[in-house]
């Protein structure tokens, strides 16, 4: 019975695929846009999800965002620049200008931080498939929208809430399409790019300045051979001299207000990798075992793509992002996502050139099967990506800015829900262990978690008046019988809140 079956399924198969995906010059077909409108609600279900099964953001991010979003639109950058706590002057103003008309605009932040992000990577991955329909075909525009569902870091980054990236990667990939058709819209829309991201930015810098050195190469040795065609050539050459300068001298221009916390800082850390961070991201040797697949595809179809056309800066922006990887870089983890990003249409060509070029049927079925496989990996791991504090502290944070006073001071014990106090209370002092108004060292908050009742004294006494402890059932699983110790001691009083308790030392004889 089973030797009748999968033969047939097969013959079904070659029939659905068959045609238009055999051929080189791929013509819009019914077979691919049905996959197309499969990946598309692939997309929609893999990144719309966490909304109906989580009642909090995901990531370790969505704090500080919030935080950035309500204090920019007060003002409206870069023109002004807002008054903000030392740790958030760096962040490039690019994203905030938009973000800022829009909750002038009366939009909630939260949908900010909510629906709106989680819809960000989709409109992405399908305006990423429609340039690379538009340069390379409608096949490898559709299964690039195939790989950026099966692809695992495009989803860490969103579940990280890394929203400068995907804003500047918008950008870039806009003013690529606009730099090959040698567009004047390409230095508007690179300025919105280095002015969204630090580490994009650099990257775009890079590949931009490649991609020109290449060119001129390329256009000296054909000066000859193509006498006719170098008045053209030379005023492409001095066009996009021209668009280098502009997009350097205003996207740097931009950086004035935060030029020591934005750029300054960074400097040694690319001059010099043993002080370089690495970047909270998960490693390298997590997405080879995870993303194999993609990755062998993806390194097939740029050798194929190389083989047909030299040095764009398609492939530019992944060999620069593999550099930072490779060399461990400043933040080269992060440089993952880049480099996931700008492997998805080889991952495209790659499948097409496998399909076409090897029509057996045993090797079109050993593709399909590593596609599945790598589909149903990247479900695992998209399952255990969540938001890092629980329904119930979440919905406790949202209720305390109608709690507080203005003047309090919110200490976390743990270092996971003070960055969620940190932006669901953008007007109050908020801290945690090494974290924004925190006055304590590492070594204080560890004597202070673990030290003697006599030592956790001295500092709850030295708090300023209106302080609070923000005690969350994470901090008390994790230090277990050391959390009640701590909390039953007589300066901590209970508020309203059952997850905050307030700081009212006793007086003692000698006061």
């Amino acid at each position: 019975m089973i030797t009748r079956i999968i033969p047939s399924a097969l013959t079904m198969w070659d029939v659905v695929v068959r045609g238009p995906w055999i051929r080189w010059g791929m013509r819009r077909s019914t077979e691919t846009s049905v996959l197309g409108v499969a990946a598309m609600i692939g997309l929609l279900i893999k990144f719309l999800w966490p909304l109906f099964v989580f009642d909090v953001p995901l990531g370790y991010d969505p704090g500080f965002y919030r935080y950035l979003f309500v204090h920019h639109a007060e003002a409206l950058p870069p023109f002004v620049l807002p008054d903000l706590a030392p740790w958030a002057r760096g962040h490039p103003l690019g994203l905030f200008f938009f973000s800022s008309l829009l909750l002038k605009a009366g939009l909630p932040v939260d949908w900010l931080i909510g629906w709106m992000w989680n819809l960000v990577p989709v409109i992405l991955a399908a305006i990423y498939a429609w340039i690379i329909r538009r340069r390379y075909g409608l096949t490898v525009g559709v299964l690039t929208l195939l790989a950026a569902l099966l692809s695992i870091a495009f989803f860490d980054g969103f579940a990280a809430m890394y929203w400068k990236t995907y804003a500047a990667l918008f950008w870039m990939i806009l003013t690529f399409a606009a730099l090959e058709h040698r567009s004047w819209w390409s230095v508007p829309l690179g300025i919105l790019t280095v002015a969204t991201h630090h580490q994009t930015g650099l990257l775009f810098g890079l590949v931009f300045g490649t991609w020109i050195i290449l060119s001129s190469i390329a256009m000296r040795m054909e000066k000859e051979r193509r006498p006719v065609g170098r008045l053209y050539t030379m005023r492409q050459s001095v066009m996009m001299v021209v668009v280098g300068l502009c997009i350097v001298l205003i996207g740097a221009a931009t950086y004035a207000p935060i030029w020591q916390d934005a750029v300054l800082v960074h400097i040694p850390a690319l001059l010099d990798r043993s002080v370089a961070a690495a970047g909270s991201f998960p490693p390298p040797l997590f997405y080879l075992q995870t993303s194999g697949v993609l990755l062998l595809l993806g390194i097939i179809g740029f050798v194929g793509d190389v083989r047909r056309e030299r040095w764009t800066v398609w492939q530019l922006a992944f060999l620069w992002s593999a550099v930072f990887v490779c060399l461990r870089l400043l933040f080269y983890r992060r440089f993952l996502l880049q480099l996931d990003f700008f492997l998805l249409p080889f991952v495209a060509i790659g499948i097409r050139d496998l399909w076409v070029r090897y029509q057996r049927r045993a090797v079109r079925v050993c593709l399909i099967a590593a596609l599945v496989a790598q589909g149903m990996v990247m479900v695992l791991v998209v399952r255990t990506r969540g938001p890092i504090v629980d329904a119930q502290t979440f919905a406790a944070i949202e209720r305390l800015p109608s709690l507080l006073p203005a003047d309090a001071l919110v200490l976390s014990l743990e270092n996971q829900s003070v960055v969620v106090l940190r932006g669901w209370l953008p007007y109050h002092r908020v801290g945690g262990p090494g974290l924004f108004d925190a006055s304590w060292s590492y070594a204080e908050w560890e004597k202070f978690l673990l030290g003697t009742d006599a030592e956790r004294q001295a500092f709850l006494r030295a708090l300023p008046v209106s302080t609070y402890l923000f005690v969350s059932p994470f901090f008390r699983s994790y230090y277990g019988d050391r959390a009640v110790s701590l909390l039953h001691d007589p300066c901590l009083v209970p508020s309203v809140e059952p997850l905050l308790l307030r700081v009212e030392c006793p007086t003692l004889p000698h006061d």
